[in-house]
């Protein structure tokens, strides 16, 4: 989802250090797949040249093409992919084959994690570490102040015709749909059942005249806001308003104080069958010290999720985010708030692939 973010900032990276893993035999490729912009090419560069390895990328739109690449032929293909809280727990619940359990020897500075992600209940199961966070952060309303000088209290509240032509969203069918369940009344916005999931879709529908276009990216909302295209994002990306400033246009960032936003973090994992163990491991070790992290957060417009990294960050990127929350055992809303559905129906819940359709539905009609 980080389309087109890379590269919109410009970063300074100093002493960058990877620790005890640059000592293995390195080199070869490295084969990524997850959201572009996490494959950390400028920040990795120095680690890639020093070790001659060559960082194949391909990137994902969404959370469950990774595991759609994994069963269509891309076993045995795949080493570094990165992965959404909220996916990699529902892959880990349904004991889904795609990602290996990590040997926290070859990754030593992941010991540096704030103390929220050390045993976060998505990125450790049964005393085995899954993912090493990479960042972290939220997705609220994003809007133009000399349009608008807030936004209504319920997500459903955007159907009213002052905003025709003025909204942009991001073509996401889980986190679009979860907002609006929660605006509908659903009591876990991640578990729908079929009538909920209806309801959620009923209520979108309300406020699709009013939708001026659908961003392939947050990069791509951003622009859309820049331009003039839109001048309200919902389910937008704090960094979008450091990505405006640049550009000469103020953006300002809130959500609806009944329904509020929902929070994400994305983590390094493993394939099962890597072909490149090695330097999946000394790659993903590289880039969590606390100085790479840091340049990562920094370019990302993102949350840094290594203690030590968050006193290098520049203040305006200090206070995108609430730090609180990462500090805490558990990770606080992280940990207890889920966005993504489960993969297959449960009883009378609804699984991913119905979000899909519903989504599709909202996008034709």
């Amino acid at each position: 989802f980080l389309q087109g973010a890379a590269g919109l900032a410009t970063v300074t990276v100093l002493g960058l250090r990877g620790g005890p893993a640059e000592a293995e035999q390195l080199g070869g490729p490295l084969n990524f797949f997850g959201y572009d912009g996490e494959q950390a090419a400028n920040v990795a560069k120095p680690f890639l040249e020093k070790n001659k390895i060559q960082l194949n990328a391909t990137f994902a739109g969404a959370a469950d093409e990774t595991l759609t690449r994994f069963k269509t032929g891309g076993r045995g293909s795949m080493d570094v992919m990165t992965m959404n809280k909220d996916f990699q727990r529902s892959i880990i619940d349904a004991k889904v084959e795609l990602f290996q359990p990590l040997d926290p020897a070859r990754i030593p500075n992941a010991a540096g994690l704030f103390e929220g992600f050390k045993t976060a209940n998505w990125l450790v199961r049964d005393g085995k570490m899954y993912g090493v966070p990479m960042i972290w952060g939220d997705e609220p309303c994003i809007w133009n102040p000399k349009k608008w000088n807030g936004v209504p209290d319920r997500y459903t509240d955007f159907a009213d015709p002052k905003y025709k032509g003025e909204l942009v969203l991001l073509d996401d069918p889980f986190g679009n749909l979860w907002l609006f369940a929660k605006s509908t009344g659903a009591k876990d916005p991640s578990r729908l059942t079929k009538a909920e999931l209806d309801k959620a879709l009923a209520a979108m529908l309300t406020i699709k005249p009013n939708v001026a276009t659908i961003g392939a990216s947050l990069g791509d909302m951003a622009d859309v806001l820049v331009r003039g295209d839109a001048s309200m994002g919902l389910g937008g990306w704090a960094y979008q308003i450091v990505i405006a400033k640049q550009k000469g246009v103020e953006l300002v960032v809130g959500s609806p104080k009944i329904d509020d936003r929902f929070f994400w973090s994305d983590a390094y994992t493993i394939a099962v069958d890597a072909p490149h163990l090695d330097n999946a491991y000394a790659y993903i070790n590289f880039v969590t010290a606390p100085e790479n992290n840091a340049a990562l957060a920094t370019e990302l417009g993102s949350g840094c999720t290594v203690e030590k990294a968050f006193d290098l960050l520049a203040p305006d990127i200090k206070t995108l985010y609430d730090y609180d929350t990462v500090r805490k055992p558990g990770a606080g809303i992280l940990g207890t708030q889920t966005v993504v559905p489960p993969q297959q129906p449960d009883g009378d819940i609804v699984g991913a692939q119905s979000w899909v359709e519903a989504w599709q539905t909202f996008k034709a009609s």
